[in-house]
């Protein structure tokens, strides 16, 4: 279980810093990006309980919301 949480959330943040050079965003993006995921990754790992899982799971999430945001925001010409 460890391994399946260490690969994936290894996966998120290769993704946000892969995201981060090619999109040229700024640290304080990166950090909601990589952060909350990990924050996620930790509860789930140390507590091991059902609401442990939901809010860890709603971490997850919010890091890639955060990722997807910012490729839409990039994306959009300038006004």
């Amino acid at each position: 279980m460890e391994t399946v949480l260490i690969i994936g959330l290894t996966i998120f943040a290769v993704i946000a810093l892969v995201a981060w050079w090619m999109l040229d965003i700024d640290i304080a993006d990166i950090v909601a990006m990589v952060v909350a995921p990990l924050a996620g990754g930790a509860i789930i790992y140390w507590y091991r309980t059902p609401i442990a899982w939901a809010v860890g799971a709603v971490l997850l999430v919010i890091g890639g919301f955060a990722l997807y945001y910012l490729i839409v925001r990039h994306k959009k010409p300038p006004a």
